[in-house]
């Protein structure tokens, strides 16, 4: 059967990107279930970026991993609730929230290094010689939207700033 998001190419780049993340996450979430390690794929970032920072802000991990202030609090809160994560308010800054890894955190990350390991060499191995190639022009990509986003772009070729309603978007 042939796949409709490969033969759409470009236009499909989003919800291609959306199933290999999809993928990736669950296969990973398994591994972490075969380990038997309160772990949730998507918790990586934060768990990573506090294993090694100790303690951060939630608006600090979110500039940190580029994810939205929202999406930091679901995980730190799923995090919280699996005993991973510890969080108190910043004693400069009453409207801070600083968390950091509880014991059992630091434990999970501890035993999470191996499998840090084996997977960077996995997907090294899944891209085979492109590699640096592909990673360096995923780099690129989010520069550049980071420099003007997909709908600022999007405005310009629709025509300027009336471009969207001109074609009844």
């Amino acid at each position: 059967m042939s796949d409709l998001l490969r033969e759409l190419g470009p236009l499909a780049l989003a919800s291609r990107l959306k199933r290999l993340s999809d993928r990736l996450y669950r296969d990973m979430s398994r591994v972490y279930g075969e380990l038997d390690l309160d772990m949730e794929a998507r918790w990586f970032p934060v768990l990573f970026l506090l294993s090694r920072g100790g303690q951060a802000a939630v608006t600090e991990i979110g500039e940190r991993v580029k994810m939205t202030h929202p999406a930091i609090h679901q995980i730190a809160g799923a995090m919280s609730e699996a005993g991973l994560l510890v969080s108190e308010v910043d004693g400069d800054d009453q409207r801070k929230r600083l968390l950091s890894l509880s014991p059992k955190g630091l434990e999970v990350a501890r035993r999470l290094e191996p499998v840090w390991d084996a997977l960077r060499a996995e997907i090294l191995d899944l891209f085979g010689d492109s590699e640096p190639c592909l990673l360096s022009r995923l780099n690129q990509f989010e520069q550049d939207l980071d420099d003007a986003e997909l709908y600022e772009r999007m405005n310009r070729r629709l025509g300027g700033s009336h471009g969207f309603a001109a074609t009844g978007e």
